[in-house]
């Protein structure tokens, strides 16, 4: 039978995310950075969304990329670059997206203290930005004083800690003691490879632990009873010109480009883009094929 019209079966879907996953665990292994954009700028392109991206595509190859290195087929400056690639990658998707309305809660993002591995924090604080949150990203080997000091400073709704190794267990536990016992602290929240297994003796303390990053999205949301702050016709407008300068720039478009594309005043779209254009749905849909969008894609809740 066939799909739905603009729907990509979810067989296809698989597949097609198999093979962008084996293109960037090559780009990967060979150092190849700009391959390596090839394959994220065509995920963009098939609308894959930035979850997948990150843990579908570029988690895997960088778990590849480790398994080499401790074969001995790659070296720690193959290991670097590749890291190096993928945190570029990363800052590429993360500014080419669609971030949904505010939620108005905050979350401190962080490895635990002597862990160095820095992607994994990184990806959980994109996810978490993108889903509306306000996010503090502090990066790997972060001190459990200091950021117990900034839960407490900044009056964090959440922390969440990235636990790559089991030897930074101590560290972990530490921190989330630490954290709750804090008056009116935050959620705790700890993930990763490191985790030990579920209930060993060696079980956190916190409120949620799970290495699924979507699974922690949800909870989160559901712990703290979150719902996304209605906009008002400004914040619609801005939300749209974003979006639009978001689509034009993963394509790598000028505003010229897509003006002429859509057949719309370059200055027009200028104003469009800074939210500051009472739009017409005419020109909605004008942009919307230009972009290869539909207009609830273009201008619908994400």
């Amino acid at each position: 039978m066939e799909g739905v019209a603009g729907v990509v079966p979810p067989a296809e879907a698989e597949k097609a995310t198999a093979l962008l996953r084996d293109r960037y665990t090559t780009a990967l292994l060979a150092g190849d950075q700009a391959e390596a954009a090839r394959v994220v700028s065509d995920a963009l392109d098939r609308d894959i969304e930035v979850a997948p991206i990150y843990l579908e595509i570029l988690a895997p190859a960088l778990a590849r990329i480790g398994d080499a290195w401790m074969r001995g087929d790659l070296n720690i400056a193959d290991e670097h670059l590749a890291t190096s690639i993928t945190l570029g990658e990363m800052a590429r998707v993360r500014n080419a997206v669609y971030r949904r309305g505010r939620l108005g809660a905050s979350v401190i993002v962080a490895a635990v203290e002597g862990e160095e591995h820095a992607v994994a924090a990184r990806m959980i604080a994109d996810l978490f930005a993108i889903e509306g949150w306000d996010v503090a990203h502090l990066g790997e080997n972060t001190p459990a004083e200091d950021l117990v000091a900034m839960a407490r400073s900044r009056d964090a709704d959440l922390v969440v800690l990235s636990l790559s190794h089991p030897d930074r267990l101590a560290a972990a536990r530490r921190t989330v003691e630490m954290l709750k016992a804090l008056d009116e602290g935050p959620v705790v929240f700890v993930g990763g490879k490191g985790l030990p297994q579920p209930g060993s003796a060696d079980a956190l303390p916190a409120d949620f632990v799970s290495s699924n990053p979507v699974e922690a999205l949800r909870t989160a949301r559901e712990l703290l009873g979150l719902h996304r702050e209605r906009l008002t016709l400004e914040g619609q407008l801005e939300a749209l010109g974003r979006r639009v300068q978001e689509l034009r720039k993963a394509r790598g478009w000028s505003q010229q480009k897509l003006a002429a594309e859509a057949g719309l005043d370059r200055t027009y779209l200028g104003t469009v883009e800074q939210g500051r254009q009472n739009i017409t749905i005419g020109a909605a849909l004008r942009l919307a094929e230009a972009l290869e969008k539909t207009l609830p894609e273009l201008i619908g809740p994400r």
